[in-house]
């Protein structure tokens, strides 16, 4: 049973918490192992403020097991230099935040979540698929290449040339419909509906 999006709403005044990367802005991501992102300084460089919530399946197919499955909610805030995002599980219990300003970037996860859910990778994805052209090409590191056609961006290793990730998403606004990542390196993909709220 999954809950509605707007179950999802939520008040982002509990996550003012210290922030242990104050000193270093610019804060570098791992997405596989020798594979980086280092995000931009300023988390939302636009006067435009967005709200939206997602719902987000993930599928992925590990070396040795079962494949799995997962559904959780997510509540991204953005505003001129900061962007605040709260994921819950289909229970609606709050699984972490992660708080992204001008002095760094902030992560708390709760203890149950699984290792399996990594926010910095959840948070690079999330990059990768909704940040203008020029930002993600930008935050690659330099063994990556990013490749933009209409609804669709493919970021490639440029050694082999290989697709690290391919990505489509809806064209006319991308936080209005559903996205969908496939990151071939670590075999998963995540399916997220985007609705936009009114700010």
């Amino acid at each position: 049973m999954t809950l509605s999006l707007n179950a999802c709403v939520t008040d982002f005044a509990d996550l003012s918490v210290p922030n242990p990367f104050a000193s270093n802005p610019a804060y570098t991501i791992a997405l596989a192992p020798g594979v980086t992102i280092e995000l931009p300084e300023n988390p939302w460089d636009t006067a435009q403020g967005l709200e939206a919530t997602q719902q987000v399946t993930a599928q992925w197919r590990p070396k040795n097991g079962e494949p799995g499955t997962a559904t959780f909610l997510a509540r991204i805030s953005a505003q001129p230099g900061q962007v605040r995002i709260a994921v819950l599980d289909d229970l609606g219990r709050r699984a972490m935040t992660i708080d992204w300003t001008l002095d760094g970037l902030n992560i708390v996860k709760a203890d149950w979540v699984p290792d399996a859910l990594d926010p910095e990778r959840l948070l690079g994805d999330i990059v990768m698929t909704y940040w203008p052209d020029d930002v993600v090409s930008d935050a690659v590191d330099q063994s990556m290449t990013v490749e933009e056609t209409m609804g669709q961006r493919t970021i490639r290793t440029t050694g082999d040339g290989l697709v690290f990730v391919a990505i489509e998403k809806p064209i006319r606004d991308p936080w209005q419909g559903v996205a969908t990542l496939r990151n071939m390196k670590l075999g998963y993909t995540l399916t997220i509906r985007s609705q936009r709220l009114e700010s």
